[in-house]
């Protein structure tokens, strides 16, 4: 799978299909691999790509805090649609990957034609909520001093986060874990510790013009969130995904395709 060096950091990517581009990166913990229910639709008609930002998956984990930040991210997503040669794009993901999408849209309108926030609280720019923050903290701790096999533990057995994947099942929560222990402590502590201290975006959310679709779970710890980003963006649409959790994707996979194909179309008829 092809790689670029942007920012000094080596990027992981996939590209599917041909046509106008569809950006999309997956939320902490994650990689490329959680958007697999989605390929076939998405890239029906234009090119997906899938990108893993630094800390994740297979993209670089450095070694220093400092190094680390939503808006840094966001400027790895500018040198990948550079390196790619990629005018404008819509630009999306879920949880963190929404975030790191609005704060690219924020900071390079011009290079957005649709914007796609996925059951992301991070994107809204609030404090999240109590219990989501404790869990963080908590596998802030496990990954500096345990390892991975020890944040998976507790994100099964407590993480809010993921409660709705880990009820469908043996299977879902395998899957779980094999993302989860696939990352570098290193670079899962410090995006973490990023996210947790990063300043709040809730007042500049009116200065994106961009269609937007805010898409969330109705089970989801981020809906008040996703409500406050759709409120502050007048240009969005909200679509609520029934019995889904903060894994929208992965636990209603058909229904979470109808939605983006649906909102796909109409800022395809408007560009």
């Amino acid at each position: 799978m092809p790689k670029a060096l942007i920012n000094e950091v080596t990027i992981h990517y996939e590209s599917y299909g041909s046509g106008f581009p569809l950006i999309l990166a997956y939320g902490l913990g994650g990689n490329t691999g959680q958007w697999q229910p989605q390929i076939s639709a998405l890239s029906e008609g234009r090119r997906l790509i899938l990108w893993d930002p630094r800390g994740h998956g297979q993209s670089e984990s450095p070694s220093r805090r400092d190094q680390y930040s939503l808006d840094i991210s966001a400027e790895d997503l500018l040198g990948l649609m550079d390196h790619l040669n990629l005018p404008k794009a819509y630009v999306g993901g879920l949880s963190m990957g929404g975030a790191i999408a609005t704060r690219f849209t924020l900071a390079h309108p011009e290079r957005v034609a649709a914007l796609l926030i996925i059951d992301s609280a991070t994107a809204s720019g609030i404090p999240l909520p109590t219990a989501v923050r404790a869990s963080l903290e908590k596998n802030v701790e496990l990954a500096d001093t345990q390892g991975m096999e020890a944040v998976a533990d507790h994100a099964i057995a407590a993480s809010p986060n993921i409660a709705a994947r880990v009820r469908q099942g043996p299977e879902a929560v395998r899957a779980i874990r094999k993302v989860i222990v696939g990352n570098s402590p290193v670079g899962y502590s410090n995006t973490i510790q990023a996210i947790l201290a990063s300043d709040s975006i809730t007042d500049r959310l009116p200065q994106i013009k961009a269609p937007t679709l805010v898409l969330v779970g109705d089970e989801d710890t981020a809906l008040p969130a996703a409500h406050v980003t759709h409120e502050r963006i007048a240009s969005s649409e909200l679509v609520i995904i029934p019995d889904a959790g903060h894994l929208s994707n992965l636990e209603q996979p058909s229904a979470f395709n109808r939605a983006m194909l649906m909102f796909l179309a109409e800022v395809d008829a408007q560009r």
